[in-house]
Parts: C-alpha cells; sequence; structure tokens
C-alpha cells in the first residue's frame, strides 16, 4: 500500500511538473519572442496599442495622398468625351419596322389559330407579353393603322435625343408622356408595350480623346507635401491605423523597431508571476486536478487558446471575436464553475498580455468568460448553450462600448461594427463549447450533465429492463437515488451525477432478479434452497454482473465505477452467520463484497443511501420500525435509531476509509436521510372498521437478501 502511495505521487508530481513547465515555457516564450513579421508593430487596418508622436519636423511628399489627388482627376466626369450615335436610331426604327410587318402578315394569316399566331408574335419580341400579342392580332385594321404609325413616330422622336446607358430605363418610363393624346387607352398600352424594347441607348464614349484628356488631368496635378511637426500624434492609442498613418511612420523609420529588451523582460516577468499563481491556486485549491485526466483537459483549455492567440491577435484586427470564453465555458460543463471562473480570469490576464497588454481585452475576455459560466454551469439543455452565447455577446458588448467611450467618440457606426463583432464571438464560443464538450468529456471520461439527462431516462434499455423484470429493484433504486441526491448536495458534490449513478448501482440484479428479496412477491424464496456460500455467492455476483452489463451498454466510467463501489468490501453478514452456524471455520473474506471501497463523496453517499434504505424498508415490512423512543425496545427502533446504527456499521467497519467525507458531513448526511425516510414511512390515517381490509401474513424479511 506505501508503495502504491508513492508512485501515485511520483506520477502527480510528474505531471505537475509536465504542466507547469508547459504552461511557464509557452507563456514566456510568446511574449519574450518577437513573432511578428518583419518586425512591423502596425499594420494598416489594426488598432493602435499606443499613441506614437513624431520625434521631430518633417516634411515630405505623400506618394499616397499625391496618387489619391491624380486619381480624383483621372475620374473627373468633366474629362469624359461622349458621341452621339445617329446610326442607333435608323437601326431601331429598321427593326421596329420589321416588326410591325410580321404582325401585319400574321394579322392576315388565316392557316394558323390565334394562340398560334400570337405565340409566334411574341418570340420575334421577347419583351412583348402574349396577351398583348393576341390584343395586337385582334385589332381592328383602323385601330391598329394608329398604334403602327404611333410605335414609329414615338421611337423615331425619342432616340432622336442622345441617350446614355444609365437614362435608357427613365426613357422608357417616359414614353407614355409623349403619347398621341387621342388614341384610346388600349391603342396607348400597346404602343407602349412596342415601342420600350427598341429604346436603347446611342451614346458611347469615346475612349481615345476621354483617356488623353484623363491623364492630361492627372499629370497636371502638383505632388502633395505633407507637414508634420515635432510632437505631433501620428497615430493614437486605440485608432484604427490608415495607410497614410503607415506612410508616416515609415518616413520617420518609426516602423519596423523591434520590441526593445527592457519590454520583453517585463512581459516575461508578469507571465512567471501569472503562471505561479496558476500553479498555486491549483495545488491550494484543486488538488484533485493533479490526478487522472483531469489534467488533460486542463492543458488543452488553457495551452490551446495561448498558442492560438499568439499566432492570431498580433496579425489581425480580430481581438473582439476572439473565443476566449469558450474555455471557461468548456470546464464548466466538464469539471467545476469555480475552477471555470478561475482558470478563464487567469486565462484573460495570459492572452492580453500576449496582445500587447491590453486593459481592455482584460475586462473583456474576463467579463465574457464570467457570463458564458454562469449561464452554462449546470445546463441540462441545450437551449442553454444559446443563452450563454447571448450572455457572452451582451457582456462583451458593454464592455467594449465602455472602453471605447473612454478612447474616442462613440459613434452609431462604432456602435454597429462592435454588435457585429461581439455577436460573432458569442456565436463562436457557444458553438464551440457545444460541439466539443462531449467529444473531449467522452475521451477523457468525464461524464456531462447533458449525459447524465440522457441516461436518467426511463426509456433507456437497462432502466427499461429493470423496470420490467426487476421492478422492486427498480423502486428501491428510485427511493435510494432520492437519498442519494439529497445527500450528496448537502455535502456539495455533485447531487444530479449521484440519482443517476444510483438508477443503474444494482443493474447486475437483471441476471438472476428472484433472489433478491424485492423482487420475489409471493414466490418461495430461493435462498430457502441454498447453501449459506452460494446464496452468498449469488448476491456477491450483483457487482460484478451489473459492472460487466454497464459497460457493454458503455455507459460512463464514472457510472461504472459507483456500481464496483457501491458495496466496498462490506460483509453480508446475513449469510456469513448462517455459515458460522453450520460450520464455524468458514472464512469472512469469502462474504465480503470484492471493492474497491468508495473513492468519492458521491460513491460514499450512494453507499450508505443504499443500505439505510434497504434497512429501514425491511424494518418497516417487518413491523420492527417504530415512530418515537417511547414504543422502542425489544426489537424495535426508531427511523433515527436505524440509520444511526447502519451508518456507524459503514464507518466502523473502514468502508469510508478511502473517500473524502469528513465526520461532520457525515452527520449532516445522517440528517439528511432520516428527514427524507420520515417522508416516506410517516405515520397512516386509521380507517373506519367498515372499509378495513383483509389482513394477510406479513412475512419477515430482512435486509440481507437486498444488499
Amino acid at each position: 500500500r506505501h508503495a502504491n502511495a508513492t508512485e501515485t505521487s511520483w506520477r502527480d508530481l510528474t505531471r505537475l511538473l509536465l504542466f507547469s513547465v508547459s504552461l511557464l515555457a509557452l507563456s514566456v516564450v510568446s511574449v519574450a519572442i518577437d513573432w511578428r513579421p518583419n518586425d512591423a508593430t502596425l499594420q494598416t487596418g489594426s488598432i493602435a496599442d499606443r499613441t506614437i508622436k513624431a520625434p521631430e519636423s518633417l516634411s515630405f511628399t505623400s506618394a499616397l495622398r499625391t496618387a489619391e489627388r491624380r486619381k480624383e482627376a483621372y475620374d473627373d466626369q468633366r474629362n469624359v468625351i461622349t458621341v452621339h450615335d445617329e446610326n442607333v436610331r435608323t437601326e431601331q426604327l429598321a427593326a421596329l419596322r420589321q416588326f410591325l410587318d410580321a404582325a401585319d402578315e400574321l394579322r392576315v394569316k388565316r392557316d394558323v389559330s390565334r394562340e398560334e399566331a400570337a405565340a409566334d408574335l411574341q418570340a420575334k419580341l421577347g419583351d412583348l407579353p402574349v396577351a398583348d400579342a393576341t390584343r395586337i392580332l385582334g385589332l381592328s385594321s383602323a385601330s391598329w393603322e394608329r398604334v403602327r404609325a404611333e410605335s414609329i413616330r414615338l421611337v423615331g422622336l425619342t432616340l432622336a435625343d442622345p441617350i446614355k446607358q444609365d437614362e435608357v430605363r427613365p426613357r422608357k418610363d417616359s414614353l407614355a408622356d409623349r403619347l398621341a393624346p387621342q388614341l384610346s387607352s388600349e391603342e396607348q398600352s400597346l404602343v407602349l408595350a412596342i415601342s420600350r424594347p427598341f429604346i436603347r441607348a446611342n451614346v458611347h464614349i469615346d475612349d481615345d480623346r476621354t483617356h488623353a484628356n484623363r491623364e492630361a488631368a492627372a499629370s497636371a496635378v502638383e505632388p502633395v507635401t505633407v507637414n508634420v511637426l515635432a510632437g505631433q500624434a501620428i497615430v493614437r492609442d486605440g485608432d484604427i491605423v490608415s495607410a497614410y498613418d503607415i506612410e508616416k511612420l515609415e518616413k520617420f523609420g518609426l516602423l519596423n523597431r523591434a520590441i526593445d529588451l527592457s519590454t520583453r523582460l517585463g512581459r516575461s516577468a508578469l507571465m512567471v508571476i501569472l503562471t505561479m499563481v496558476t500553479i498555486g491556486y491549483l495545488l491550494r485549491f484543486q488538488p484533485q486536478l493533479w490526478r487522472g485526466r483531469q489534467l488533460l483537459l486542463l492543458s488543452i483549455v488553457m495551452l490551446m487558446p495561448m498558442m492560438v492567440a499568439r499566432l492570431v491577435l498580433p496579425h489581425a484586427n480580430i481581438q473582439y471575436i476572439f473565443p476566449i470564453a469558450a474555455s471557461a465555458m468548456l470546464l464548466a460543463m466538464l469539471l467545476d464553475y469555480q475552477i471555470a471562473l478561475t482558470i478563464g480570469t487567469l486565462l484573460s490576464f495570459y492572452v492580453a498580455i500576449i496582445a500587447d497588454m491590453s486593459m481592455e481585452l482584460i475586462f473583456l475576455y474576463a467579463v465574457a468568460s464570467v457570463a458564458g459560466v454562469l449561464v452554462v454551469w449546470n445546463a441540462e439543455r441545450t437551449i442553454r448553450f444559446v443563452w450563454a452565447g447571448v450572455a457572452v455577446s451582451a457582456s462583451m458588448f458593454v464592455v467594449a462600448l465602455a472602453f471605447n467611450a473612454l478612447t474616442m467618440t462613440v459613434t452609431w457606426s462604432i456602435v454597429g461594427e462592435r454588435a457585429i463583432e461581439v455577436a460573432v464571438a458569442g456565436a463562436l464560443a457557444s458553438s464551440m463549447t457545444f460541439l466539443s464538450f462531449s467529444v473531449i468529456g467522452s475521451a477523457l471520461g468525464i461524464t456531462t450533465h447533458l449525459q447524465l439527462m440522457e441516461l436518467a431516462h426511463p426509456s433507456r434499455p437497462l432502466l427499461y429492463r429493470l423496470a420490467r423484470e426487476a421492478p422492486g429493484t427498480y423502486h428501491h433504486s428510485i427511493v435510494v437515488s432520492n437519498l442519494a441526491e439529497s445527500g450528496v448536495e448537502a455535502v456539495g458534490g455533485d447531487p444530479l451525477f449521484a440519482r443517476v449513478a444510483v438508477l443503474y448501482h444494482d443493474i447486475g440484479k437483471l441476471e438472476r432478479p428472484t433472489f433478491f428479496i424485492e423482487n420475489q412477491g409471493h414466490i418461495e424464496n430461493p435462498h430457502d434452497l441454498l447453501d449459506p456460500q452460494t446464496s452468498a455467492r449469488v448476491i456477491l455476483d450483483h457487482v460484478s454482473d451489473g459492472v460487466r452489463l454497464a459497460r457493454k451498454a458503455h455507459l460512463p466510467a464514472a457510472i461504472v465505477s459507483i456500481i464496483a463501489q457501491h458495496h466496498g468490501t462490506s460483509l453480508i453478514r446475513y449469510f456469513y452467520q448462517r455459515a458460522l452456524d453450520i460450520d464455524g471455520t468458514v472464512s469472512e473474506a469469502d462474504f465480503r463484497y470484492p471493492g474497491p471501497k468508495p473513492q468519492t463523496k458521491e460513491a460514499g453517499v450512494i453507499m450508505l443511501s443504499d443500505a439505510v434504505e434497504a434497512t429501514v424498508r425491511a424494518a418497516a415490512g417487518s413491523g420492527r420500525l417504530v415512530r418515537s423512543k417511547e414504543h422502542a425496545g425489544e426489537g424495535k427502533d426508531t427511523l433515527d435509531a436505524i440509520v444511526t446504527q447502519v451508518i456507524r456499521e459503514r464507518v466502523d467497519d473502514g468502508q469510508l476509509d478511502e473517500c473524502d467525507l469528513t465526520l461532520r458531513e457525515i452527520e449532516l448526511i445522517r440528517r439528511t436521510f432520516v428527514q427524507m425516510l420520515e417522508g416516506v414511512y410517516h405515520p397512516r390515517v386509521e380507517y373506519p372498521a367498515t372499509v378495513e381490509p383483509t389482513a394477510s401474513p406479513v412475512t419477515p424479511v430482512t435486509s440481507s437478501a437486498s444488499e
């Protein structure tokens, strides 16, 4: 045992060293080495992290502003030369007459139906609706001649004026204003339907002359001189860096200066201090994280964001959409909200230091992490992930606007920009948490609340079988689950896990349900035909059978552990005593469960609740349970006394030695059990004799066969 403890200690120490060294190395390297390409500290579109002033006065010719002025002169519409093409009018009138001639032929054609003729006419002028084509064919000769003449007049009149490409649509819309007033409404409608497709632009740009004009205008622009005074701010802290700012910095030689050594040393020192705080917190308040796979989870959610932040934050303006809150939310789902809040806040400091010491980012990421954790913790429905994303976005929006108000005038454009960025951040954080928590949880053997809610549904195969094949055990499990849930909640454990684990703790009884007293009903007790050793072996096997069934059903490892530990190494006293009465040389070890003993608070509470419920139920069924001490004695006890006795036996037997339950917590558990069971085994109302049920013999039962 000492060797195992030493081995565990060395293993924990190794994990501690690996995690500490990795965290320290990554954090220091991320700020000590300048990862930025070409040592560029600023780039166009980034947000300045400090105010940079001109070290001296300087006048220079601005290539950017000169190019901008010349482009404005080049693009001036006054330089564009256009030509009115008269041929367009001639071509369009010829095409119009060709269409009208075709209509003339179809109007007098008698060997085709009206519908076929209308379809043929519509095909010749794609923009003409079939209904209008039909109306054209049905017009009287006089009316058609008026429509024909007016169409030619209207198109010719319109195309006589210059029409640019962007004027085509307005000119078509204004054709109605030029119609001859003597036409009927039907005739006017047909004239417009025929004329509009033939109106098109008749003005084109003279490319050669226009290009020459533009080149001359651009060449006439004088170079732009920029004057900067000594001490004048080139770029201010929090401003978005423009191309003009970059040009000024380049002229002063300020752009490509590497971070000085003192700054690197200062940031590295901050990272060392922050790492010491992190390790100290974990050692002092979360020592259990050094054991098992939880440390691997912690490594993932801390080291991965730091590496990603180092790679992307200095090079892109994505500080507001960086989903740092996902790490804290993931810890809240898979571990504990206290760990999540602390690590989320510490991680905010890490990332903010990496991102050039931004106080805004510390507040932004820390508040977002806290908001996400508060909403997503203990989530039992997937909709909580959506609300967590909303909480992250809302909190980031408030913090971002508050800091923007300190450094600049808040405009509606800034509000809209921040709203979009934080909405993306919230969506990323919630979706990343939702998509990764079940995968990571399963890979690391961590059971989530959503998994537990699924496992608790009565339609799950093992629970369905238990309710049908072993109804007494199923009822016992439900009562015990309520006891365990309340007991675990009283000592600060995970009540949902305890409740769900208890539902499965006796699934091994499915192999031989009638060998357990709660499932026998009115049948003969099969143990009456067996020797004590065989009976004990059947009872003992329900633990190993349960473990086998649980693994076959792919239940979480934590629930499998509860099944294996829920009896610890306790003694099956009833059959052991019977065996002693027959043969005084029997070994006590043959009548003890194989264990292990409970390793967690939840496992310890489940063992006690299972034993207490079975014993109290047996006492109530045999008439040994009385309401008060005045009626106790001669084999009868109060509920409080029975619960106390069962717990004392487990403590004296050393069954709770390996779980971290304190004496104070055990007393809390005892009180909780008594309070819960008093609600189950309360006094009944005595009915009048006229409705008194027929008495039936009560078979005395013991708790042994139910263990």
